[in-house]
């Protein structure tokens, strides 16, 4: 594989030389970057450049009261699963970043933080180039927000209620006068995720064999409450943004159940609490000098967080039904947290096409804290702390990464080359356990190919190596709760998974139907994953692990067609083939195939009035140590546009024939657990947004101006 990638490197740098010495001017022009493509007029959801993939927010009906995650739920090969985590192309691990910028949070819970009526456009880069930051193996989700363009005010402001009890707001007041421009802004968001839940366990332990039975409600939150402020200034050859963001996360988690086992006739009553609480300050500032006519820049950028506190906390009871505590559990870990990154980039537009960029780019990211946890003493009728299982610690990883990257284009054929070093210190110490320190340098090539003619559409070609590094939450050696049956414990030598992705797209219109299809195939060593086994009488403990390697090519098909002038239709469709090795007794080989489809349906009822009808269909998939069965959902969404558009109200109905479900089996020498989950029916949101535009007078004369200009009109 190593061979491979040099010789793709090797290729692409000796057209970059050839590039060089060619004097034609290119008949290419900038709209094969980014293919905006239009049928009868409706702008399509999903348009396409070299690197990436950009999902239009206004074009997804279904996401509306939502947010970023509830956008993406309609991309080929995103799927939810039972916890409410996105996942793409079989993955969870994903960089999001906002307007650019590295989020103040991560993977799911940064989706939920954008309200999906703030937003513009969604970009995913599944082969991100070396200039990107390295983790996440199905690459990087950027939130493009909307911005004002023109002088003057604007001012917008979004609500959303749902029978689920999700209740948020967010406003934003933009005003900007020649260069300058000024904006603040607020969110309060209170999202509701509930299911119905149902288990069947059964454990083997110290000789005793226990099955339990679980069924009740489970529920998980996201509440967000941020204030954000900025300044910017653009006069075309100086740039600055300069941006400030604080406030409060709170993601609880947790059930309530009716508990029964093999061990005793009686029902007892479970209940279990997670609660991660955040408060957090972020500031940030990005400054482009442009140097020339011709468009070399150079650009410096930072960005600063902390965690001013941060607390997890765990608890499960356990009672009879007579309201008398069994059992129980308190854990607390509590930690500050802050990070840094920035960079300074120089790029060189060395000819009309070519572009040279090197630069330095540093991360820096620290927490100290400690755990604690009580058990409940039944004789004595209180919680009683464990002294023994304290646990303080710290935790650093610093990052430091030089990087190159190449672009041109030599008539039909578009192309880019990057190589990236990343320089990693990584340094770990649980004074009461354990301590660990490495220190390592590693190399990231990418690659990119395009190639468009008019006959045969659009090809483009990617490659990038990437990795997962484990966190300070996946490396502690302690032992915390999901509920009372389920244990978690990390690991400290656990290792970073390196992934390998290369993915071949083709996209061509056939009159008013466009058609896009891509092939995939990414391997990934040393597979990080919990592995449950049994742990007590009743009680299974998920350690994690490299369980392994994997092995995964698919496809992805997506037409658009307009059957007629009011309805616009999608079809998606992926196939994954799925082969995994096990590396970990414990574990054992798996192979399979899994798949999606969606039916996506855009009618255009009247001038203002819009309707959208979905279905999608989850195909089963195997797991290190079970599988997952398939299911089918259903969605629908109006929408009706007020005061010349400024005022649009929503409703959507999810799930709308109640026949979303998921249900997984996981089993092993001493273990099978199967479990079924069933998202509370109805789920209806309603939305209303109102947007405020009032040009200055500077902007209205200019514009007065611009229409009396008869330019090539002879009277």
């Amino acid at each position: 594989m190593a061979r491979i990638q040099l010789k793709l490197l090797f290729c692409l740098l000796f057209l970059q030389a050839i590039s060089l010495k060619a004097q034609q001017k290119s008949e290419l022009s900038d709209s094969t970057l980014m293919q905006e493509v239009s049928i009868n007029g409706q702008r399509q959801r999903i348009s396409y450049r070299l690197d990436r993939q950009r999902i239009d927010a206004e074009q997804v009906l279904t996401a509306q009261g939502g947010t970023a995650f509830d956008v993406l739920r309609s991309v080929p090969g995103v799927v939810v699963d039972a916890n409410g985590s996105l996942s793409f192309r079989g993955s969870q691990e994903f960089l999001v970043y906002v307007d650019g910028k590295p989020s103040p949070l991560s993977g799911t819970e940064a989706l939920q933080m954008i309200g999906a009526a703030s937003i513009k456009d969604i970009e995913i880069l599944t082969t991100p180039s070396a200039k990107y930051k390295t983790e996440g193996d199905v690459g990087i989700i950027n939130i493009v927000t909307k911005r004002s363009e023109t002088d003057g005010w604007d001012i917008s402001v979004n609500g959303t209620a749902s029978t689920w009890g999700t209740l948020s707001l967010d406003t934003k007041i933009n005003y900007r006068t020649g260069h300058h421009n000024i904006y603040v802004g607020g969110q309060g968001s209170d999202i509701h995720n509930k299911s119905q839940f149902e288990q069947e366990k059964q454990t083997s332990a110290n000789g005793t064999t226990v099955t339990s039975f679980a069924d009740g409600t489970r529920f998980r939150d996201f509440r967000t409450y941020i204030g954000q402020g900025g300044y910017e200034f653009n006069d075309g050859w100086h740039r600055l943004n300069i941006d400030l963001q604080g406030g409060r996360t709170i993601n609880p988690r947790g059930g309530d159940m009716t508990y029964l086992t093999n061990l005793s006739p009686d029902l007892l009553d479970s209940h279990d609490r997670y609660k991660l609480t955040k408060y957090l300050f972020q500031t940030a500032f990005d400054y482009t000098w442009k140097l020339n006519e011709r468009g070399d820049e150079i650009n410096i950028n930072n960005r600063f967080r902390y965690d001013r506190f941060s607390e997890e906390y765990t608890e499960s009871n356990m009672f009879d039904l007579n309201g008398a505590r069994q059992e129980g559990t308190r854990g607390y870990e509590t930690e500050h947290h802050w990070d840094c990154d920035g960079a300074l980039s120089y790029k060189l537009h060395y000819r009309q096409t070519g572009i040279l960029e090197v630069g330095y780019q540093y991360t820096t990211y620290s927490e100290h804290g400690d755990y604690r946890i009580c058990y409940w003493d039944l004789p004595q009728q209180e919680f009683v702390w464990q002294d023994d299982l304290y646990a303080p610690f710290y935790y650093r990883r610093q990052t430091h990464s030089p990087y190159a990257q190449a672009n041109d284009r030599i008539g039909p054929l578009q192309f880019d080359a990057g190589l990236r070093i990343d320089n990693l210190i990584d340094e770990m110490d649980l004074p009461t356990i354990t301590s660990r320190y490495k220190k390592y340098t590693e190399l990231y090539p990418s690659t990119h190919l395009a190639y468009t003619t008019d006959k045969a559409g659009t090809f483009t070609l990617g490659y990038s190596r990437r990795t997962n590094r484990p966190g300070i939450w996946k490396l502690e050696p302690y032992i915390t709760y999901e509920d009372y049956h389920t244990r978690i414990i990390g690991n400290p030598d656990l290792k970073s998974e390196y992934i390998h992705s290369l993915e071949l797209s083709w996209r061509k219109m056939f009159g008013s139907t466009q058609v896009n299809a891509t092939i995939y195939a990414r391997r990934r060593t040393g597979v990080v994953d919990y592995i449950r086994r049994a742990y007590g009488a009743g009680v299974t403990l998920d350690s994690i692990i490299n369980a392994g390697n994997e092995w995964r090519e698919g496809l992805e098909l997506q037409v658009v067609t307009k059957p007629t002038n009011w309805w616009q239709m999608t079809a998606n469709g992926t196939l994954s083939l799925y082969n995994y090795r096990a590396t970990y007794e414990g574990c054992t080989n798996a192979h399979g195939t899994t798949g999606t489809i969606g039916w996506i349906n855009n009618f255009r009822l009247a001038k203002n009035t819009a309707l959208q009808f979905d279905g999608h269909f989850v195909g089963g998939q195997h797991l290190t140590q079970g599988k997952e069965s398939a299911y089918v959902y259903f969605d629908l969404a109006a929408r009706q546009s007020l005061l010349q558009g400024k005022l649009q109200l929503g409703l959507v109905a999810h799930d709308i024939f109640h026949t979303a479900r998921y249900h997984s089996l996981r089993s092993s020498a001493l273990l099978r657990s199967e479990t079924w989950v069933r998202p509370t029916y109805p789920n209806i949101v309603f939305s209303v947004s109102y947007r405020f535009r009032q040009p200055s007078a500077k902007a209205k004369e200019e514009a007065l101006s611009k229409e009396a200009e008869f330019v090539g009109k002879d009277f």
